[in-house]
C-alpha cells in the first residue's frame, strides 16, 4: 500500500506572511524613531499609523487561523502541535521579560504572541466546526468589546480578556476580546478553502523572483524573524540617538512643553521662557531624564507639579479677571 504523500508547504501563506513582517519593521522602527524622539511625531496618535498596526496584527492572526487548518487537514498531529506550541509560548516569555526590564513602563503582558498562543489551544474546537458556525462566532467576539465591558475585567489577573472599561498601559496589548475573533476569521477562511481545494491548487505556485523567494524564507521563519528584528532595530536606534543626536529627546520634549503651552493661549516668548525654567528645574532636581524615558514615579511627578507652578508663576503673566459690565472688572472677594 503506497502512503499518500503529505500535503505540499503553501509558499503564497509565506510570502503574505512574510510581507506582514516587513510592515511589522516598518512599524516598529516608526514606533523606535518616535521613541528616541528622534523625529518628533507619534505613531499611537496617528489613525493611519494606528489602521497601519492593526492591519499587521489581524494579518498575522488570520494566518494563525489559515495555518492551524492547513496543519491538521491530514489529521491532528500532537507531537508536531505541542512543540509548536512550546516554541511560542517560549518566545512569549521571552518578550514579556525582556520588555519588563528594559521597557517598564509599558511592558508586554498580553501581545500577539500571547494571543497566538491562547488562540491556538482555544480555536481547536472549531476544527471540525462548520465555517459558517466559526465565522458567526468570530463575528461575535469581535463586536462584544464594542458592546459590553464592565470593571471586573480591569483587574491584572483578567487583562488579558479585553472587556476592562480602558485598555492597560503596554506596548503591544492584544487580548482576547476582540483579535481571537480574527484568528477564528482565518479558520473559517482556511476550512473553506481546503473544501473547495483551493489549497491543493495553491501548493503548486512557488515565487519565481528574488524578493516573492525572500518573503518566503521570512515567512517560513517568522518566529525567529519576529524575536530577532525588534531587538535590532531597538540597539540601532538607540545610537543613532545617543551617539549622533544626544539631545534629541530632550529638545523635542522642551518642543512639546512649548506647543502645549501654546495651545493653552499664553505667548510664543513666555512660553519659551516657562519652559526653560521647567526643565532648568528639572535638571537641578534630576527629574529630567526619568522624565524624558517615562519612568517618573507619583512623588516625582508631584515634584514636576511644583516646578512647574513655580515657573509658571514666575513667567507666565496672571489671568485677567472676568469682566462684567464694559470695561469694569467684576468684583473678587
Amino acid at each position: 500500500m503506497i502512503e499518500a504523500s503529505a500535503p505540499r508547504r503553501i509558499a503564497l501563506i509565506d510570502v503574505i506572511r512574510g510581507g506582514a513582517l516587513i510592515a511589522m519593521m516598518i512599524f516598529h522602527g516608526a514606533w523606535d524613531v518616535s521613541y528616541f524622539r528622534i523625529i518628533r511625531f507619534d505613531p499611537g496618535a496617528s489613525i493611519g499609523w494606528i489602521i497601519f498596526a492593526r492591519a499587521i496584527a489581524g494579518t498575522f492572526l488570520a494566518l494563525v487561523g489559515v495555518s492551524l487548518v492547513l496543519s491538521t487537514r491530514n489529521g491532528f498531529k500532537l507531537h508536531a502541535y505541542l512543540r509548536r506550541l512550546a516554541m511560542v509560548a517560549g518566545a512569549a516569555a521571552l518578550v514579556s521579560i525582556a520588555t519588563y526590564f528594559v521597557l517598564p513602563q509599558g511592558w508586554v503582558f498580553f501581545g500577539i504572541l500571547h494571543q497566538i498562543l491562547i488562540a491556538s489551544v482555544l480555536a481547536l474546537p472549531f476544527l471540525r466546526l462548520p465555517p459558517l458556525v466559526t465565522l458567526v462566532s468570530a463575528a461575535f467576539i469581535f463586536v462584544v468589546p464594542f458592546a459590553f465591558r464592565h470593571p471586573i475585567f480591569a483587574f491584572p489577573a483578567l487583562w488579558w480578556v479585553g472587556l476592562a472599561p480602558e485598555s492597560p498601559p503596554s506596548f503591544d496589548y492584544v487580548p482576547v476580546f476582540p483579535w481571537f475573533g480574527v484568528v477564528l476569521a482565518g479558520l473559517a477562511l482556511g476550512r473553506f478553502g481546503v473544501d473547495q481545494g483551493w489549497d491543493r491548487r495553491l501548493a503548486r505556485w512557488t515565487p519565481r523572483f528574488a524578493i516573492g523567494r525572500l518573503l518566503d524564507f521570512g515567512g517560513r521563519h517568522s518566529l525567529a524573524v519576529y524575536l530577532i528584528h525588534q531587538p535590532v532595530l531597538y540597539a540601532f536606534f538607540f545610537a543613532v540617538a545617543h551617539l549622533f543626536m544626544p539631545n534629541a529627546a530632550e529638545d523635542a520634549a522642551r518642543a512639546d512643553c512649548a506647543d502645549r503651552c501654546v495651545v493653552l493661549g499664553n505667548s510664543a516668548e513666555g512660553c519659551q521662557s516657562y519652559c526653560a525654567c521647567v526643565f532648568d528645574g528639572l535638571k537641578a532636581s534630576k527629574l529630567l531624564a526619568p522624565l524624558l524615558d517615562g519612568s517618573m514615579t507619583p512623588e516625582q511627578t508631584d515634584r514636576l507639579r511644583e516646578t512647574a507652578g513655580l515657573c509658571t508663576a514666575k513667567t507666565l503673566p496672571a489671568v485677567p479677571p472676568a469682566r462684567t459690565n464694559g470695561d469694569e472688572p467684576a468684583e473678587t472677594n
